[in-house]
C-alpha cells in the first residue's frame, strides 16, 4: 500500500455571501500539514485571505489558483490534472464543495504515475517499432 506523498496537501475555503445571500468570494480557513512542504509557503501568510487576493496577489504555481478560480463556485465538483513546470511535478486536483458552503481542494502528487506512464508508452513504442522492423525483415 502506498503512502501519501509529502507533496499531497489540501486547502479549504469558506464561502462568503453578501446581505442578499449572493456568493461573493471565499476565504481560506484551513490548510493541511503538508501545505508548507509542498508549496514552500508559510500557512500563516495565507490563512484568512480571500480567494480573489490569493489568485491575483500570491504567486504560487503549485496552487494554480489563478487558473482554477473560475471553476470555484459553491456546489461544484471538478477534477484537473495540473502540471507545475517550475518544480517538474504533476498534481491531480479534486475540487468540491459541501452543503455547509465550504470548498475543498485536494492536491495529489501524481508525478510518479505520470513518469511510469510515459516510460511505459516509450517502451511500447520501441517494442512496436521493433516488431514492425522484424516483420519487414521477414
Amino acid at each position: 500500500m502506498e503512502r501519501p506523498s509529502k507533496f499531497d496537501f489540501y486547502i479549504r475555503f469558506k464561502a462568503l455571501f453578501n446581505e442578499n445571500g449572493r456568493f461573493i468570494d471565499y476565504i481560506l480557513v484551513e490548510v493541511s500539514e503538508n501545505f508548507s512542504i509542498a508549496t514552500k509557503m508559510n500557512s500563516d501568510r495565507v490563512l484568512g485571505l480571500k480567494l480573489a487576493d490569493l489568485a491575483y496577489d500570491i504567486v504560487n504555481p503549485i496552487l494554480g489558483l489563478k487558473d482554477f478560480h473560475y471553476h470555484m463556485l459553491p456546489n461544484t465538483k471538478r477534477k484537473f490534472e495540473h502540471y507545475v513546470k517550475e518544480v517538474n511535478r504533476w498534481y491531480y486536483v479534486n475540487l468540491f464543495s459541501d452543503k455547509d458552503d465550504y470548498l475543498m481542494m485536494m492536491y495529489t502528487d501524481i508525478t510518479k504515475l505520470k513518469e511510469e506512464s510515459i516510460d511505459n508508452y516509450l517502451l511500447d513504442s520501441k517494442n512496436s517499432e521493433l516488431l514492425d522492423y522484424k516483420k519487414k525483415a521477414n
